[in-house]
């Protein structure tokens, strides 16, 4: 992200969020695999109400599919990104995040942002196909196309006998 905000100053404060962001995700992780590999997670809590809604001081980052990709659009943070899938793919991690569903809900979102798959989550949908093109209004006044093409080519009208070189 610094490579790409040192070419472009006029979206700083953007990728300085998406920096900070990135680091508060890498650090809440990395403290839930060393608590499970210490085997000191905590038991999860019970289940309670969801807090109201407060209004946000600053906007939101965005939220669809393979936004962070297009936001940032470097060679280097896409390497990054299949780093990450190659990770998600290890057995380990597998097993890790169906030990620990917590790591599961750090993840999902920063694997949806770089458009990553999962694993154990159902693959994105197939997009829609195009629909087929209308047919012209009045097929009378069509007027067809010729399929063969036809070569147009310059040939001297006089023989080599009558050549102007001679």
């Amino acid at each position: 992200i610094g490579i790409v905000a040192a070419n472009d100053r006029a979206r700083d404060a953007f990728l300085a969020r998406i920096h900070n962001h990135l680091n508060r995700t890498i650090q809440r992780f990395e403290k839930l695999v060393a608590s499970w590999r210490a085997g000191t997670l905590p038991k999860p809590g019970k289940p309670r109400p969801g807090r109201p809604a407060r209004p946000q001081a600053t906007t939101r980052l965005p939220n669809s599919r393979s936004w962070l990709i297009r936001s940032v659009d470097h060679y280097n943070f896409r390497g990054h990104a299949s780093q990450l899938q190659h990770f998600l793919a290890s057995p380990e991690c597998a097993a890790f995040l169906a030990e620990v569903p917590r790591a599961g809900r750090i993840l999902r979102p920063l694997a949806r942002a770089l458009a990553l798959q999962m694993p154990g989550d159902p693959p994105p949908p197939m997009p829609k196909p195009a629909p087929p093109p209308k047919p012209a209004k009045n097929p009378w006044l069509h007027v067809p196309q010729p399929t063969v093409a036809v070569s147009v080519e310059r040939r001297d009208p006089y023989p080599a006998c009558f050549s102007k070189a001679r």
